[in-house]
């Protein structure tokens, strides 16, 4: 084991452990910072975090003399890192302190992009901030921007340097300047620490390779096979098409060496103390260039144990949960955010669960959502979305879910095979169905994805864009006005239905203007083996220009999502700690959410499938039948005169209860296409007096001028929705009814079929 760096390498009492260890400690460091000129400060945070960082620390390094060293090292790092913190910085976070719910308003709404992609480099992406404010975006996340081995890199996460920026998006001091600015904006800004693993170019590696002892210690390295197989047997392999293997020769150091991913990333051995006070300077370091939220990468990877799969091992919480409250020391004002794209109860556990609340990261990617929610879409059966979400355990008050339709990742299919069973499917051929249906395999699918990293089973995790994998690209390239509508239609219903779930919204650069598979990939050599990069399109700004021409899916692409944005801003309903209650309705197409918080109450059904659905009142939560509406994203009344609400072919709505009555009456027109013969006139009638209340006497005449579509016009209240259908008279007597329902709205000129 390496030893401590400097002279501070004494214990806190001569006798240790003491009786009371954290009491000792906290005296000890209270008496070493007593002259700092910010010593109050310190001793506040000190006092607060010094149980936790204790419990965490010891639980992975022990409590012996050496290993409370390395805590007073990492506590000594957390201080020098308060110390070079700008003062810009340290008012933030005394802003951010009292405040526990910062991050978890409404109005928060998340976008990811590459810096290249989006907008060639760091001075770029400061020019587009307005483009990003028009959006309603408070949280940016620039994907790996620190400098990167040279050629193949695995998209920026093969780090050569923590401290330095990819000289082709500028430098470090470009960095600092883009989070001021963004700060200036109220715009969060979250940057990848790659933690389980550098490049093999990193300083450390190569001291390693050069016979540093101290650095070859930092890496998890074996003389022969004969470990690494015994490890291989339970290890799983994360890229087994082009990385097989999980452990790659060194001839430099004549030894074998950890390598999860790629073969120049090289696996940190966290057992050593010195790597955990050495990261944390690293990620330290990021936080005082003005960084908000630090994404963690691959933290499912930290810890490794003979036997097991290496991933989600409780070493790997006590690890994260000592560096948070080293931080909270140093820069309370910085989140941590987890990558870890795994089952949807070893997820939630980076949240901080099972009496850890609030000890470990702040925000996790919401992965379980996403896949069910796209399971949810190809199927046109809400069930397994609503068993999954009913036995996640509740998430902790004070963190909080990105959900996301789509990011720079692939989609795997992290289904939980209890959940799955539960739902009478059988957990295997259900991931095949996802992997078929978005690889365009299906009878059914309009997608336009691709496999990514096939088993041997058939399942395979997904690439692709949103708007391919909805169909939108299929229909756009195809020319199909009607299936561009209702392709738009599926689009924005999988984007509401992460805006209104608890947490926060985030956005993949490109997906607010339904940018298409980008295939230029294939000409780079570095990128051509991993189809991913499929849908980590640049940023198209021609497409952008669009978002203003009126009718292009562009505008109403970019319109829907900044829709979606504008709804959310001071809704208490929407806020991360409000209430979030899945109900069930018999319909299983049919996906009902009702969020509360602090009186407001905001209902949201969402409808996955190609055919309209209605849910009677009955169905309802209590409170919710009064058949009078606010609808929030269209901004107006709602009334639903048949007791039933209706929802169009992947239709949704948001409700806030509503006391009022119906409008004034409003022209409302309807054509249809109807065959006739010759003397026969067409009609509607429908369920409210405008429309005769399905008296055929009292039904409404329709126009033949334009035969065979028929034209009319009726008067109807402002707000109301109502359900027509069109029958045949000849010589004033009914001949032919249509069979079946038609839906329109007063003031609308269109109508969808209902049933």
């Amino acid at each position: 084991m390496s030893e401590a760096s400097g002279d501070r390498d004494e214990a806190p009492v001569a006798d240790w452990p003491p009786e009371d260890p954290v009491g000792a400690l906290r005296t000890f460091l209270i008496d070493r910072y007593a002259d700092h000129p910010e010593s109050g400060v310190l001793r506040e945070r000190i006092e607060e975090h010094l149980p936790d960082l204790w419990r965490a620390f010891t639980e992975v390094y022990g409590d012996d003399r050496e290993s409370v060293t390395w805590l007073l090292e990492a506590v000594d790092a957390a201080v020098e890192t308060f110390d070079a913190r700008p003062e810009r910085l340290r008012s933030l976070d005394r802003s951010r302190e009292g405040v526990e719910d910062w991050f978890q308003r409404p109005e928060e709404v998340g976008y990811m992009c590459y810096v290249d992609l989006f907008a060639g480099d760091l001075q770029g992406v400061r020019e587009k901030i307005p483009y990003l404010k028009e959006l309603g975006v408070t949280y940016l996340h620039l994907m790996p921007l620190l400098e990167p081995r040279e050629g193949q890199n695995d998209g920026g996460y093969a780090v050569t340097d923590y401290r330095a920026v990819d000289p082709d998006l500028g430098t470090m001091e470009d960095l600092r300047e883009l989070a001021a600015d963004l700060q200036e904006e109220d715009i969060h800004l979250a940057l990848d620490f790659v933690m389980n693993h550098t490049a093999r170019e990193h300083e450390w590696a190569q001291a390693a390779m050069d016979g540093d002892e101290r650095f070859e210690d930092f890496y998890l390295t074996f003389e022969d096979r004969e470990r690494p197989d015994q490890y291989e047997e339970t290890l799983p392999e994360v890229f087994p098409d082009f990385a097989p293997g999980n452990f790659t020769y060194v001839e430099e150091l004549q030894q074998w060496v950890w390598t999860s991913f790629y073969d120049f990333q090289w696996d940190l051995d966290y057992s050593n103390p010195d790597v955990f006070v050495q990261m944390f300077r690293e990620m330290a370091f990021l936080a005082n260039v003005g960084t908000d939220v630090l994404r963690l990468d691959a933290v499912p990877f930290l810890w490794k144990e003979l036997g097991t799969d290496c991933r989600n091992l409780d070493e790997a919480h006590w690890i994260l949960r000592a560096y948070r409250a080293l931080m909270r020391i140093a820069a309370p004002g910085v989140l941590f955010k987890a990558e870890a794209i795994v089952t949807p109860e070893e997820t939630i556990r980076y949240l901080g669960t099972g009496g850890h609340e609030g000890e470990e990261c702040d925000i996790a990617y919401n992965a379980p959502l996403m896949a069910h929610l796209w399971h949810a879409l190809a199927s046109e059966n809400t069930q397994l979305l609503k068993q999954a979400l009913e036995s996640l355990p509740a998430t902790p008050e004070g963190a909080s879910w990105l959900n996301y339709v789509r990011c720079h990742d692939d989609i795997g299919w992290g289904l939980d095979d209890a959940d799955v069973r539960a739902v009478g499917q059988d957990p295997t051929s259900t991931r095949k169905f996802c992997s078929d249906f978005y690889a365009g395999d299906h009878p059914d699918s309009y997608a336009e994805g691709y496999r990514f990293q096939e088993e041997p089973t058939g399942v395979a995790r997904t690439s692709g864009t949103a708007a391919a994998l909805t169909g939108l690209q299929k229909a756009r390239v195809e020319g199909d006005p009607e299936d561009v509508d209702t392709a738009i239609q599926r689009y924005l219903l999988m984007h509401q239905a992460a805006f209104v779930m608890q947490g926060m919204p985030l956005l993949y650069s490109g997906d607010e203007l339904a940018q298409l598979n980008d295939f230029s990939y294939l000409n780079n050599p570095i990128k051509a083996e991993d189809n991913r990069w499929v849908h980590r399109s640049p940023m198209d700004w021609d497409a952008a220009e669009r978002r203003t021409l009126e009718g292009s899916v562009e505008q109403r692409v970019f319109d829907g999502i900044k829709r979606l944005s504008n709804a959310r801003a001071g809704r208490e309903a929407l806020h991360h700690r409000g209430e979030e209650v899945v109900h069930d309705v018999s319909d299983d197409a049919v996906f009902v959410v009702e969020r509360a918080r602090d009186g407001e109450r905001l209902l949201a059904l969402s409808n996955f499938s190609g055919e309209s659905r209605a849910v009677a009142f009955g169905e309802l939560p209590d409170g919710w039948d009064a058949g009078s509406y606010r609808e929030v994203l269209r901004d107006e009344s709602a009334f639903y005169p048949d007791g039933r609400i209706l929802l169009e072919p992947y239709g949704y709505r948001w409700l806030e209860p509503a006391d009022a009555t119906p409008g004034e009456a409003v022209t409302t027109r309807v054509e249809i296409d109807v065959e006739a013969e010759y003397g026969e006139e067409v009609f509607l009638t429908g369920n409210h007096e405008a429309l005769g209340n399905w008296d055929v006497e009292q039904a409404v005449a329709l126009s033949g001028e334009d035969y065979p579509t028929w034209r009319g016009e009726f008067e109807l209240p402002a707000g109301t929705y109502v359900e027509f259908e069109w029958l045949k008279k000849s010589e004033g007597e009914p001949v032919e009814w249509s069979g079946h329902r038609y839906v329109t709205k007063a003031g609308w000129d269109t109508a969808w079929l209902l049933e």
